[in-house]
């Protein structure tokens, strides 16, 4: 049977992601790669957590539960001297060039900012009042369409014809 690592006996105050919920938690003691945990509500077993102390983030599933108490494995090794001092940690990964967080980006006043939204605000209202000055032009154009073309049925039909002859076979 394989020997457990030795815990440290520590006693820590953090926060606790279980879920969608954030809780307080008490830490008991901590190993390379697990914890023991009491929380007012405890997760139960095989849920992923995330504990944050100061600057650590510990992410984790808890492998047993019992009343308050919860024995978590860690995804990474924990860095247990960094966590008691409360220093950053020393293994966080350097920016990539790849980064867009990490590369500097030109500032832009208040002024320009201001100049950049009068003018989107102006192109949407030039663009709102196109589409109902548009709008208007098809429903004005629509409706003499149909006003002029009753007078012009009228006379068309006259020229051809087809009154006079429908007026002939009325009368016997």
């Amino acid at each position: 049977m394989k020997q457990r690592e030795p815990r440290r006996k520590v006693m820590l105050r953090a926060r606790m992601r279980c879920g969608a919920d954030w809780d307080d938690v008490l830490i008991h003691n901590m190993s390379s790669r697990g914890l023991l945990a009491t929380a007012d509500t405890p997760c139960p077993r095989g849920t992923v957590i995330e504990i944050r102390r100061i600057h650590h983030v510990i992410i984790g599933r808890v492998v047993w539960q019992k009343g308050a108490y919860f024995g978590v494995r860690t995804q990474d090794r924990i860095d247990i001297d960094g966590i008691l001092a409360a220093k950053p940690p020393t293994d966080k990964p350097a920016p990539s060039q790849d980064d867009r967080r990490a590369a500097d980006r030109p500032s832009a006043s208040i002024a320009d900012r201001e100049a950049r939204s009068r003018y989107v605000a102006r192109m949407v209202q030039f663009a709102v009042m196109i589409a109902v000055v548009g709008t208007a032009a098809l429903l004005m154009a629509s409706e003499i369409g149909s006003v002029l073309s009753r007078p012009f049925a009228t006379i068309g039909a006259n020229l051809d014809g087809s009154a006079t002859h429908a007026a002939d076979h009325a009368t016997p």
